[in-house]
């Protein structure tokens, strides 16, 4: 399975004003300065209501904050979270150094 990166179609709608999830914009932004993880990794765009499908299909209605980089747990970081059969990452900084540290490019600062 290619690593799949879950972050959040933006703008959203919540309560009747428009937003944006920071961490998603960050995650967004690391995929235009790293434009080779492309046909690396498989970025997953959903919408903003629960429940977000998609991720619940892969590790169930517990895990639905985004953003979220689902992997095998063969290969997963120490840091990373297992779920059944796949390990996943919530954090921002901790998906930007998995993700440099398994295609290369550009990561978050220490």
């Amino acid at each position: 399975m290619k690593d799949q990166l879950f972050i959040l179609t933006q703008p959203f709608a919540d309560g009747g004003f428009e937003w944006y999830c920071n961490d998603c914009a960050t995650l967004e932004h690391a995929l235009l300065l790293n434009p080779h993880w492309a046909g690396k990794i498989d970025v997953r765009r959903v919408a903003f209501p629960r429940p977000r499908t998609e991720v619940v299909e892969l590790v169930g209605p517990d895990w639905q904050g985004l953003p979220m980089l689902v992997m095998d747990k063969d290969r997963a970081p120490g840091d990373a979270i297992i779920v059944g059969e796949y390990a996943i990452l919530q954090d921002v900084r901790a998906i930007g150094r998995a993700l440099t540290s398994r295609y290369g490019g550009v990561g978050p600062h220490p």
